[in-house]
């Protein structure tokens, strides 16, 4: 990979742009647009909330025929060791390499070696790892393709993912009489509440197993109850985090829940389910050129996490999401592959060869 790129892709990493830390998150977005400007690509930077949302392209406009897309905020990292880029054995290990740093700077090479006439646009949005309400704004604000949409985020091992699951986040609370700890049969515990309500709901849920996965899912992620050990609280809660697969089952599972646990149910997030079509003459182009590129068996996949591909739904376009190839991300181990980068970046420079001439 070129020596601009790479230090393109390390000084992002070292501006710590964590999703919570707005003016770090701003500093990447405009690193990013002063790096595009001065290779003559087409910016404009919207703003959500105080956050910085930068749109780029080859073209003028809003509506170029591809539309990328690669978010450049990242989760935290315990070690600020991860946020001084590392090489070793072609690899390149720090905090955002794989996700979705890594994709970001594969999209900004991307577009700055575009062929001439290549309508090819790309947003790079600032929030992805709580929800992407940046991106759901640029798609409001009238930001799409006439062809495709590429989202760079997630690797899976050179297939093209089609399909992704939706997100519930769910609170469930207790509530209840709280006092002094050593006199328990005074007062209504609203700890025992929530413990007892959330197994009657867990015994009759199936989360999937190990060898069919393509199901519905849930998992107890927080709970909060009390301040000190002497002392029962008035209530407790808990988060719950559910993937689900069809957008028509959210209310289901929220009933299911309601009923099981007869304690208060408040939907705090929501994100919907990605089912795209696989037979797109767009996607069956690109399978067919990464195949002939990489020389792997490229298809189709689904996917359990959730990308902002989810905000492109309403647009009725085909999605694609695969990305740089990566591992341990979200951990002290994150790491790409730096010749992924050219690689991905020759795929959609082929892609687009014949796309456009069709």
């Amino acid at each position: 990979m070129e020596e601009k790129y790479l230090n393109l892709l390390k000084d992002l990493i070292r501006l710590r742009p964590v999703t919570g830390d707005l003016p770090a998150v701003n500093r990447a977005s405009e690193r990013m647009h002063l790096f595009l400007s001065e290779h003559g690509l087409n910016c404009t930077m919207e703003e959500l909330n105080g956050r910085k949302i930068l749109y780029a392209s080859t073209t003028a406009g809003k509506v170029p025929d591809l539309l990328m897309n690669a978010h450049i905020d990242v989760v935290p990292a315990e070690d600020e060791k991860q946020y001084e880029p590392e090489i070793k054995d072609g690899w390149l290990y720090a905090r955002g390499a794989g996700d979705c740093l890594g994709n970001a700077v594969c999209i900004a090479k991307i577009l700055c070696e575009a062929e001439p006439g290549v309508s090819i646009g790309a947003i790079f949005t600032a929030d992805e790892e709580t929800g992407g309400k940046t991106t759901e704004r640029m798609v409001a604000l009238g930001y799409k393709a006439k062809r495709v949409i590429f989202v760079l985020d997630s690797w899976n091992d050179h297939n093209i993912s089609c399909q992704q699951k939706g997100i519930l986040v769910v609170k469930l609370t207790a509530h209840g009489k709280g006092g002094h700890s050593s006199a328990p049969w005074v007062y209504d515990n609203p700890i025992d509440k929530l413990m007892d309500g959330y197994l009657r709901f867990r015994n009759v849920w199936k989360n999937p197993t190990p060898e069919d996965t393509w199901h519905n899912s849930m998992a107890a992620t927080v709970i909060r109850g009390g301040m000190v050990n002497n002392q029962i609280p008035d209530t407790a809660e808990m988060l719950i985090n559910f993937r689900y697969i069809h957008p028509e089952e959210k209310d289901a599972i929220l009933q299911q829940l309601r009923e099981q646990t007869k304690l208060e149910v408040s939907l705090e997030r929501i994100c919907p389910p990605v089912v795209v079509s696989q037979d797109s003459p767009e996607l069956k182009l690109l399978v067919e050129t990464y195949s002939e590129i990489t020389g792997s068996e490229v298809g189709f996949a689904k996917m359990h996490g959730a990308t902002d591909a989810r905000w492109f739904v309403p647009l009725n376009l085909p999605i694609a999401i695969f990305g740089v190839e990566y591992n341990g991300i979200h951990s002290p181990e994150e790491k790409a592959r730096l010749s992924s980068i050219q690689e991905l970046s020759d795929v959609v420079r082929q892609v687009c060869r014949k796309m456009f001439k069709s």
